[in-house]
């Protein structure tokens, strides 16, 4: 089954355009390890210094594959880029979905 979710977070100001710079370089491989995990769809998006990222991920595979990929040394890398760029005053927020309209047939 496929799984929805929105986290927030909150760049740096002096840190935007080396954000924007990084999300348009993202590395094959770290999307390749993503694909692996589980995800199905990932999408960032900047309002000033606020971030939202959608995240869509098989449910099925996904629990089991977080550990791998919480220690996998692409994300590692990834992830140790990004830590820098995000104002540490700022609580991340997790969202749940709890409505989506259906396509129409």
């Amino acid at each position: 089954m496929i799984k929805r979710t929105l986290h927030m977070a909150r760049i740096k100001t002096e840190c935007l355009e080396a954000y924007t710079d990084y999300h348009r370089h993202v590395w094959p491989e770290l999307e390749a390890v993503y694909r692996e995990a589980g995800f199905t769809e990932l999408s960032c998006f900047l309002n000033g210094n606020l971030l939202l990222i959608y995240l869509e991920y098989d449910d099925t595979r996904y629990p089991a594959s977080s550990a791998w990929l919480d220690t996998h040394e692409t994300q590692l890398k990834w992830q140790a880029l990004m830590r820098p760029l995000g104002d540490p005053e700022f609580q991340k927020l997790d969202f749940e979905e709890v409505y989506r309209m259906k396509k129409e047939a």
